[in-house]
C-alpha cells in the first residue's frame, strides 16, 4: 500500500438477495456443503439461506449463511470474558453500535457533490449513508465541508484535477489510475482532508468489483457503504491531527484504520436489523479466511502486535506488507467488534484523539481501556481466532 497516502475502500458489498442462478451442468443442486462456483452469492433453498464461500483459490461450496443460523447470545464486556463469550461478540458490538446511533443525531457538514460530466452515480442516495455515520460518531470531531467526488473512467483527468484543487493533505497522483484499471473499470474510494480540516472523498462509479457483473442493476458501491467506509477516515484522520496540523494516523496500527472504517461503515449502513447487517458482513469479510496459516492465536497476536514506531511522519505501516492487504479489513474488522464491545464504538476514535495529542498507540491504549496492549493483544487475538474457527468457519 502507499505510504499513508489512499484510503482504499475494501471489498465492499451490496445487500442484494439473490435468486438461485442456473449453476453449471457438473455442479449438483444447492445445499450445504456442495461445491458452487460463485463466491459470495447468497440463495434461498426453502427456509435455509446458503453462502457460495471459498475453501480454497480454486473452490467453493455452500454454506448456512450466519444471517439465518447465527443466534444472538450473551455479549463479552471486559477482555478476561471476550473467548468466554465469543459468539456473542458480533451481536454485541452491533447492539451497541445501533443504541448510541439511534440516541444521536445526525452531525454532517455541508456536503458539495461533485459528479464527473461523464459519470454515472452508482449510488445517488449515499448521502444518507454519510449521515448515518456522522450520527454513530456525534460526539467526534466532524470535517464542516465534505467534498464527494464521483467519477468513471471517462472523467479520471477532471476528477484528478478536483482533487488537486482541494489540496488534500496527502495525495498520490497515480491514485486515478489505478483505480480504473481494467477489467474491472473504477471502483472503491479515496479520502484525506484539507490543511483547513474539510474532507475529501473520490468515489469510482461503474466498475465491477472482482470483475463480477451487477446485479438486478446494483453494483457493490450502491448501498453507500464505500462511501460511508471513506467518511470514516475523514473522522480519523480529524482526530488525529496534532495542534500544527501534522496528520498522525499512520502511528496506529494499519488493521484498526481499516477495520474501524470498514465496521463503522457496515453497522452504521445496517443499524435496523441484525439479520441485514449479518448478512452483508458475511459476504463482506467471510471469503478471507481461506488463507492455509489458519489464523491461530499465536499467528494473531504476531499479526496484531508489531507496535510501530510512533514517529511522526514516518511510515509505520511497512510491517504489514507482507500479509495479504485484504487481512487489514477482515481481521481488523473482528478486532474492532471486540474493542467496541469492552469500550463502546467511540473507544477507537478517541484513540486517534489522544494520538493525535502526543501520545503513543500503546499510551493511548491504556488510558482508553485500562490494560496495557501488550496484555490485551493476546487476548484479543485468541477470542479473534476461536471466533474464526468456531464461527466464520462453521
Amino acid at each position: 500500500m502507499r505510504k499513508l497516502a489512499s484510503f482504499v475502500s475494501s471489498i465492499t458489498l451490496t445487500l442484494v438477495f439473490f435468486t438461485p442462478s442456473v449453476q453449471g451442468a457438473s455442479l449438483p443442486a444447492p445445499s450445504a456443503g456442495k461445491p458452487c462456483d460463485k463466491p459470495q452469492q447468497l440463495i434461498h433453498v426453502g427456509k435455509t439461506s446458503l453462502i457460495c464461500t471459498s475453501v480454497s483459490t480454486k473452490s467453493a461450496v455452500w454454506k448456512v449463511s450466519m444471517a439465518k443460523s447465527f443466534l444472538p447470545s450473551q455479549a463479552p464486556t471486559t477482555f478476561q470474558d471476550l473467548d468466554s463469550h465469543v459468539y456473542g461478540i458480533i451481536y454485541g458490538a452491533w447492539l451497541k453500535a445501533t443504541q448510541q446511533l439511534k440516541a444521536a443525531t445526525p452531525t454532517l457538514g455541508n456536503v458539495k457533490l461533485l459528479v464527473g460530466p461523464n459519470t454515472k452515480e452508482d449510488d445517488p442516495s449515499s448521502a444518507t449513508s454519510l449521515k448515518l455515520v456522522s450520527q454513530l460518531y456525534s460526539q467526534l470531531s466532524q470535517v464542516k465541508n465534505l467534498y464527494v467526488i464521483k467519477y468513471s473512467k471517462a472523467d479520471l483527468n477532471w476528477a484528478q484535477q478536483q482533487w488537486e484543487a482541494l489540496k488534500p493533505l496527502n495525495y498520490d497522483p497515480s491514485y486515478f489510475q489505478h483505480q480504473c484499471l481494467p477489467p474491472a473499470g473504477c471502483v472503491g474510494g479515496v479520502a484525506s482532508i484539507t490543511p483547513s480540516g474539510d474532507g475529501v472523498i473520490a468515489l469510482g462509479q461503474g466498475g465491477l468489483y472482482d470483475g463480477q457483473p451487477t446485479v438486478q442493476g446494483l453494483n457493490r458501491a450502491s448501498s453507500g457503504q464505500v462511501a460511508a467506509h471513506e467518511y470514516t477516515h475523514t473522522i480519523q484522520m480529524l482526530n488525529s491531527l496534532t495542534s500544527s496540523s501534522t496528520t498522525t494516523y499512520g502511528n496506529l496500527p494499519r488493521w484498526l484504520l481499516e477495520g474501524n472504517a470498514e465496521w463503522s461503515a457496515t453497522v452504521a449502513r445496517f443499524n435496523s436489523s441484525y439479520e441485514d447487517y449479518l448478512t452483508f458482513r458475511t459476504m463482506d469479510i467471510t471469503g478471507q479466511y481461506s488463507h492455509p496459516y489458519g489464523y491461530s492465536s499465536q499467528w494473531l497476536t504476531t499479526y496484531l502486535n508489531p507496535n510501530p514506531l510512533s514517529v511522526s511522519g514516518q511510515d509505520n505501516w511497512s510491517y504489514w506488507n507482507s500479509y495479504p492487504q485484504w487481512d487489514l479489513y477482515a481481521i481488523g474488522y473482528l478486532a474492532n467488534e471486540a474493542l467496541v464491545d469492552v469500550k463502546g464504538p467511540d473507544s477507537i476514535l478517541n484513540l486517534y484523539k489522544d494520538v493525535g495529542s502526543g501520545q503513543t498507540f500503546q499510551q493511548a491504549f491504556q488510558q482508553e481501556f485500562g490494560m496495557a496492549w501488550s496484555d490485551a493483544c493476546p487476548i484479543l487475538a485468541k477470542a479473534i481466532s476461536d471466533e474464526i474457527q468456531k464461527i466464520v468457519k462453521s
